[in-house]
């Protein structure tokens, strides 16, 4: 019978002795004798053909063409709308009224100039409120690119009753304007109006 646990016992010893542990050591037993590396097929990339399978799905046109609908769009009647509107003048235009120059000729009201050799300046204004102003400087004088560099104004009340004025700058660059539509006494107002 002690011979029966003797053997047991040496089995099991041996199978303890055999198993390599994973304590980060090189193990012959597990790796051959001289070390190398023994490849396997594990991890080893499988090709799966999946080709393109062309479907034929032409666009066939929906429900057809697109239809216009022709009714215009009404806002939410919740909302607030208004429209620009043209108020009458305070006073009416009198400088387009038939035989008002022939009548009356135009008169100047105010009138300065002065003239120099290497610059100007001007300004003038009539009773039917035309007005202008310039002044200019001789730039690179006796030079290839001598020129006049001026800047200034004119203005005038056009028959709509609204002030037209133009502001420029002319100089090596060109004529550069800037123009302005301003309300007068004469042009009414415009002013917001609600609509509904």
């Amino acid at each position: 019978m002690m011979l029966y646990y003797a053997c047991i016992i040496s089995v099991c010893a041996v199978a303890v002795v055999a198993l390599p542990s994973a304590d980060g050591r090189w193990h012959p037993n597990k790796f051959g004798d001289n070390g190398k590396y023994i490849p396997s097929n594990e991890g080893k990339y499988v090709h799966v053909p999946n080709p393109y399978i062309h479907i034929n799905n032409p666009y066939d046109g929906g429900y057809g063409p697109y239809t216009h609908d022709y009714e215009p769009y009404v806002g939410e009647a919740t909302v607030d709308q208004y429209r620009h509107v043209l108020t009458p003048p305070d006073e009416l235009l009198p400088y387009y009224k038939e035989g008002y120059y022939r009548n009356n000729g135009i008169k100047i009201i105010r009138q300065n100039h002065n003239y120099n050799e290497d610059k100007y300046d001007f300004d003038f204004e009539t009773e039917n409120k035309i007005r202008a102003e310039e002044k200019a400087v001789l730039k690179n004088p006796n030079t290839i690119d001598e020129g006049i560099a001026s800047k200034g104004f004119y203005e005038y009340i056009g028959p709509d009753g609204f002030m037209y004025r133009v502001e420029y700058t002319a100089d090596e660059n060109g004529f550069r304007p800037k123009v302005k539509r301003l309300e007068t006494q004469y042009s009414g107002k415009w002013v917001l109006e609600k609509v509904n």
